[in-house]
């Protein structure tokens, strides 16, 4: 029986010293070459894994680049080995054999040994054989300013199946650069291999002379080096590598001496001058129109020479407005108009004008010359008398009819003419933009701000109040004085001198009578405060403590006997006395007491009231922000009746600024030439909203509403002409709220001062200054509050107004039919708080939401 069991545990022994045995050899970490790409290694960790990202050793000038990693599995007679490898780069800045030293890396088994390894004499970059990279300038020497070529061509081998990304990175240094161009991927055939080629291409130019190495492009790209699996299970192993190009040297030359007409232009230019009219009347604006076109350095372009006129025009020099060609950055055009307005009759010289260029072409300058015009300014015709016709009528051939007669005849023809029919205005020139309003909350923020420091200074009056009606206080005040005295009397000579007689004691007794006198009686009358005595003379008796006591005998001795003297140790037994003799804190809740508080709570009460309910109202506050923009071209092309170029460029300023109301007036001008007349509508109510005090706004918002057939609710008062609406009108509902919060700075000002004269007794005249501020602070809230009410719904930064019949529905979307939906008047106003895609969700004043297209609205503020 015991042989068995013996011969059963060696063989189960023996079976763990082998399974422990494979399990040591299997777990190893090494060093080998790599097969996917020259001059690369791998760190192969086999039946085991990197415990984190494997840290390699640190080699003196050698740099290591992971360029990926994989995993693989292999079953070879039962046995199972699982490897994970790290392939690296190796760069070494010189080219000489690398060794990597041995050294120790983290696995998941524990830390492994890692031996050394010799790497041999690694190329510059491993990617090099696969893939390489190249700036491809048109030209090695430019003029400075020549807009030039510059390519960027990428090849790699088509056997490692490359997949290229679209973008590299590059840093163009001093180049100024237009955007690169879509790539352009073709494949041949070098050094009997298939490549594929990706090409860029894009312009660039380089302002000042100067020779310097293009920066290195560096572009990421991923190539197979290997398969993954077995048999009918691989996939291709894809590893990500980096290619970095060249660089090439580019040698900027300076340009030669200019002319005086020269402004820094290179390339090829054309000019072109225009004047329109060149007949005209006083009065009447002339555009001057100057034209800079062509190819060429347009970053480094400022402007167009400057134009000379006549003192008897008035000039109106809007900027200049430049166009790039569409993903263009050196092919634009440069356009300024200046409007002249003559002052009187006469015949006038406009320009020549002239422009010099360096044409880098010919390496030579060249100028532009537009030719001179002249425009002639005519006096406006006289206007001709009425002579009537029929000269050969049979009342002439009677003869010539009394002045009465003739006055009697033009009577009973002469009829009123009828009013000409409302037109629209001309367009208004400049630009104008008005802030959107605030909430409410930020509104009641803003005016009641200025009272948290009436509080703090309410606050200040009530402490200082309190301190003055502490019934403690001459207590307090008469110790803080004994001390001082204490302090006094021990710095007279009298305080050092012995108590015996004797020559130096009488010329102390004469020095304590003439100066410690006063001190004493000082000393006495404060103790009297300190300890209530209410007795006129009090004695030493009246005192309840002996050590007082006994201080204030002392003193009636050197003050009223023969010898005014005082013992050399009355001075410290006085400050101990009145160190030991407390009084209580003072209580800073006594700030709190009504008498402290409420000096006049009535008045206060009233002021604080005031804006309270005049806030009930309020809804926004802006400010304004006004700039002189021109947009001369849009309004010469709605005088010469092109009103849709007019309405885009108008468009295009209400898009980047909704707030303009300027341009929202014109817009609505356009539209209104052009039938469009809901949303004409729609752009006058906002431009009125934003500036209501203007009389073209006014008159085209009724002129605009009468033509579309509706009026938006909340503007409806006001082209009715009710009384609170023609108050209104004055401002724009951020006016009105400007307003508001300086009338309740102002409110609270004048209760400042108000605090000041009823806690300091301050001259009469500050408490009816103030009062009167008050009452005009709070009449400026309330009338403010009632202006900005007027507007209703149109004063918030989110109304719109739907402009056209549409349909309001409670989903987004037109597919669904089954959902629930409900016609929404043109004209009507809605505050837009959510958006989706192109639709646009609104909550009106009755609760009701809905969605609806967002080209059926028209905003208000935004």
């Amino acid at each position: 029986m015991n042989r068995p069991r013996r011969l059963f545990r060696f063989l189960f022994l023996a079976l763990l010293a082998l399974v422990g045995a494979a399990a040591a050899r299997a777990q190893s970490v090494r060093w080998e070459p790599s097969d996917s790409a020259s001059g690369a290694v791998q760190l192969v960790f086999e039946d085991c894994g990197p415990d984190g990202t494997p840290e390699l050793p640190n080699v003196p000038g050698v740099s290591f680049q992971l360029l990926g990693q994989s995993s693989s599995t292999n079953v070879v007679n039962f046995d199972v080995r699982r490897t994970v490898s790290y392939v690296y780069s190796v760069r070494s800045r010189q080219n000489a054999p690398v060794q990597i030293p041995a050294f120790t890396v983290k696995t998941t088994k524990g830390p492994q040994r890692v031996a050394a390894f010799d790497v041999g004499a690694p190329t510059a970059t491993v990617a090099s054989s696969l893939a390489s990279s190249k700036l491809l300038p048109a030209r090695t020497a430019v003029w400075a300013g020549e807009v030039f070529a510059l390519g960027y061509e990428l090849t790699a081998a088509r056997r490692v199946n490359p997949q290229i990304q679209p973008n590299f990175d590059w840093t163009p240094g001093p180049l100024t650069v237009e955007d690169w161009s879509k790539p352009d991927v073709t494949e041949d055939s070098a050094g009997g291999e298939r490549r594929v080629r990706v090409a860029f291409r894009t312009r660039a130019f380089v302002a000042k002379p100067n020779t310097f190495k293009l920066e290195a492009a560096s572009h990421a790209l991923s190539v197979q080096t290997g398969t993954i699996g077995a048999g009918f299970f691989t996939q291709a192993r894809m590893e990500p590598i980096t290619v970095t190009s060249d660089q090439p040297t580019l040698e900027v030359r300076p340009l030669p001496p200019a002319p005086p007409e020269f402004t820094g232009a290179v390339g090829q230019f054309q000019l072109v001058s225009k004047v329109v009219p060149q007949k005209a009347a006083p009065g009447e604006p002339i555009t001057w129109t100057l034209e800079l076109s062509g190819t060429g350095n347009w970053p480094a372009i400022e402007g167009l020479p400057t134009r000379e006129v006549s003192k008897d025009f008035q000039v109106v020099q809007p900027k200049a407005k430049r166009t790039n060609a569409e993903g263009k950055l050196f092919e634009s055009t440069l356009a300024e108009d200046v409007v002249l307005v003559p002052a009187k009759p006469g015949t006038y010289a406009l320009g020549p004008v002239k422009l010099a260029y360096f044409d880098p072409k010919t390496g030579a300058y060249h100028t532009l010359t537009a030719p001179r015009t002249v425009v002639t300014v005519v006096a406006p015709d006289a206007p001709k008398l009425f002579q009537p016709p029929g000269g050969n009528s049979a009342d002439d051939a009677r003869g010539p009819a009394s002045p009465e007669a003739k006055i009697e005849t033009q009577k009973s023809k002469a009829q009123v003419p009828a009013p000409p029919a409302i037109l629209p205005r001309d367009p208004l020139p400049g630009s104008e933009v008005a802030a959107a309003p605030l909430s409410t909350r930020s509104v009641v923020l803003l005016a009641f701000a200025p009272f948290a420091i009436v509080v703090a200074v309410w606050a200040a009056f009530a402490h200082r109040r309190a301190q003055l009606t502490d019934p403690l206080r001459p207590q307090r005040e008469a110790r803080l004085r004994l001390a001082q005295t204490i302090r006094a009397i021990q710095s007279t000579p009298h305080t050092a001198a012995p108590l015996s007689g004797g020559s130096s004691g009488s010329a102390l007794s004469s020095e304590l009578s003439a100066l410690g006198s006063p001190l004493l009686h000082a000393w006495q009358r404060d103790t009297a405060t300190l300890w209530q005595l209410a007795h006129a003379a009090p004695g030493a008796s009246a005192l309840t403590d002996a050590a007082w006591s006994a201080l204030w005998a002392e003193c009636d001795r050197a003050l009223y006997g023969a010898k005014p003297e005082l013992p050399s140790d009355w001075c410290a037994r006085a400050e101990a006395a009145l160190a030991a003799k407390r009084l209580p804190g003072a209580n800073p809740l006594r700030a709190l007491l009504p008498r402290n508080l409420f000096p006049f709570a009535a008045l206060l009460a009233v002021a604080l009231l005031a804006p309270a309910v005049a806030l009930r109202a309020a809804d926004a506050a802006g400010s304004s922000l006004k700039s002189q923009i021109s947009n001369y071209p849009a309004a010469d092309a709605y005088r010469a009746g092109d009103f849709a170029s007019a309405e885009k460029s108008w468009r295009t300023a209400v898009a980047k600024n909704p707030a303009d109301w300027i341009a929202r007036h014109n817009l609505a001008l356009a539209l209104a030439q052009q039938d469009r007349a809901g949303e004409a509508a729609a752009h006058a109510g906002a431009a009125f909203v934003q500036r209501p005090g203007h009389p073209s706004v006014r008159w085209h918002l009724a002129l605009a509403h009468e033509k579309a057939g509706f009026v938006p609710a909340p503007l409806a008062p006001f082209v009715r002409h009710e009384p609170a609406a023609e108050f209104a009108r004055h401002h724009s509902p951020a006016q009105w709220q400007r307003l508001l919060v300086a009338g309740a700075a102002l409110a609270a000002l004048a209760v400042i001062g108000l605090l000041a004269w009823s806690y300091g007794r301050r001259p009469r005249a500050l408490a009816l200054a103030s009062g009167a501020v008050l009452v005009l602070a709070v009449v400026a809230v309330a009338v403010s509050a009632l202006g900005w009410r007027a507007y209703g719904a149109a004063a918030d930064a989110r109304a719109v107004v739907v402009w056209r019949a549409a349909t309001l529905r409670s989903i987004p979307t037109d597919a669904d039919t089954t959902q629930k939906t409900t016609a929404l008047a043109p004209g009507s106003v809605a505050v837009a708080d959510k958006t989706f895609l192109t639709w646009t969700r609104l909550a009106f004043e009755s609760g009701q939401t809905g969605w609806v297209h967002t080209d059926d609205l028209v905003g208000l503020w935004r």
